[in-house]
């Protein structure tokens, strides 16, 4: 009987292991995805829809959670290094948060350089080729989609009409070239996070802040902000990254789902972000945010104002800051 009991206990634990199998072989592939978006922002919303839809489509096998500002203890700036040392996966960064780690690749933030989605098209196909051969070479990373965010505006907290009442105001920005606008402008650049800008506005440490329409509307700053100075100044250039030993790493299949995947959702990003300016215009004006539209004069002055800092970024960075420049300013119409 012991004999029995015996037999009959080896051949349980080995039909339990028979079962167990197949499901321990499929046990997904678990992932960190950072982005610095606040965890209600469209953006940050839209890349917890793109790693649900990755999941369904390997059939759970890839599970990217998606962690937003505050949820990891990373800034904007940490992005590329956070991936490229491995701890967490994927990110996403806006190009000139980047700025410390791929100065070179910054040519699309230069202000009033490209500011249309026509015309950020356009220049990508220039930009493209550069910044995945950089990224790669650099941090080892993987640039698995570049989308942009709308156009770059300011939001002052009182009304602005022409280019010198920006003369002594304190901006938040978020890349060099912003700031050495803003010192050209007559006025001066404050370095702070996204989730610092409406306390700051509020305690007046600041007097506006650039961004977009869609993160201004986010943010709720329409309970703080008086004007919405469209100047148009630049484009948001993102890069989705993967750090890329682990996409290596990934079974063949899922690899390629993956990137399929994020060539994908590409579209829908460009979607998210032009109907999302639309609706956040909108409802900026419904709460009273005047949206002040620059006249053809100023904007032509602010490009002549800018076109040597070009010179200079081109300068900094030789032959392929130089190239980059020449197709983003011929891509753009930019003189």
């Amino acid at each position: 009987m012991a004999w029995t009991r015996s037999r009959r206990g080896v051949l349980a634990l080995a039909t339990a292991m028979l079962i167990a199998g197949p499901a321990l072989a499929q046990a997904p592939i678990e992932w960190r995805f950072f982005t610095y978006f606040p965890v209600n922002d469209k953006p940050a919303q839209s890349n917890r829809a793109f790693a649900e839809d990755v999941l369904k489509a390997t059939n759970g096998r890839l599970k990217i959670t998606v962690f937003a500002a505050g949820e990891l203890p990373y800034r904007a700036p940490d992005v590329v290094k956070a991936v490229a040392t491995n701890q967490v996966q994927m990110g996403d960064v806006a190009v000139g948060f980047a700025a410390g780690d791929v100065p070179e690749l910054n040519v699309l933030s230069l202000p009033f350089l490209c500011s249309s989605y026509d015309q950020f098209d356009r220049a990508l196909e220039v930009v493209k080729p550069a910044a995945d051969e950089v990224f790669k070479r650099k941090f080892n990373v993987a640039v698995a989609m570049h989308w942009t965010m709308p156009p770059q505006n300011f939001w002052l907290n009182r009304p602005v009409a022409k280019l010198d009442e920006l003369k002594g105001m304190k901006v938040r920005s978020w890349n060099p070239e912003q700031v050495e606008m803003m010192k050209l402008l007559g006025g001066s650049a404050v370095s702070i996070t996204s989730a610092e800008v409406i306390p700051a506005l509020e305690r007046k440490v600041i007097d506006g802040a650039i961004t977009s329409a869609l993160s201004a509307n986010d943010w709720r700053a329409y309970d703080i902000v008086k004007t919405g100075y469209m100047v148009n100044m630049t484009m948001g250039h993102q890069v989705m990254m993967i750090n890329g030993d682990e996409l290596a790493k990934l079974p063949a299949e899922l690899r390629a789902t993956l990137l399929a995947k994020a060539q994908e959702w590409t579209k829908a990003y460009r979607t998210m972000s032009e109907s999302g300016d639309v609706e956040a215009r909108r409802n900026l004006q419904a709460n009273k945010v005047t949206l002040a539209e620059p006249g053809a004069d100023d904007v032509a002055r602010a490009r002549t104002m800018m076109r040597p800092m070009w010179d200079q970024w081109a300068a900094r960075h030789g032959d392929a800051g130089r190239r980059l420049l020449e197709g983003s300013m011929k891509a753009c119409g930019a003189s």
